[in-house]
């Protein structure tokens, strides 16, 4: 009989010290996923600012682009209006005040 208790005593020991054990284990898988988990969210962050930096270049290249073709054709304009004869500009601004005085 003391042979019996002493297996289902030793057995019971035995039993706590395999919980235990996986309870220590389960632990560090915790600790291990929690660290995968920040890492994966760090660099997924650091990706979104790099794809975030880089649109924003993008479109502060073509705002500058849009700028210079629309100063380029701001100086055409004012080119054009410039080379208009004195005399035409003259006439059209006698036809506008005629038009007006006929009213």
């Amino acid at each position: 009989m003391n042979t019996l208790v002493e297996n289902i005593v030793s057995l019971e020991n035995e039993a706590d010290s395999v919980v235990a054990k996986a309870r220590v284990e389960a632990q560090e898988l915790e600790k291990s996923a929690a660290a995968d988990i920040e890492a994966y969210r760090r660099k997924l962050s650091e990706d979104m600012e790099a794809k975030v930096s880089a649109f924003q270049k993008q479109m502060e290249a073509k705002h500058q682009a849009s700028v210079v073709a629309a100063e380029a054709e701001l100086v055409r304009s004012l080119g054009a209006v410039d080379r208009i004869a004195d005399d035409v500009l003259r006439k059209q601004i006698d036809r506008i005040v005629n038009k007006f005085s006929e009213n």
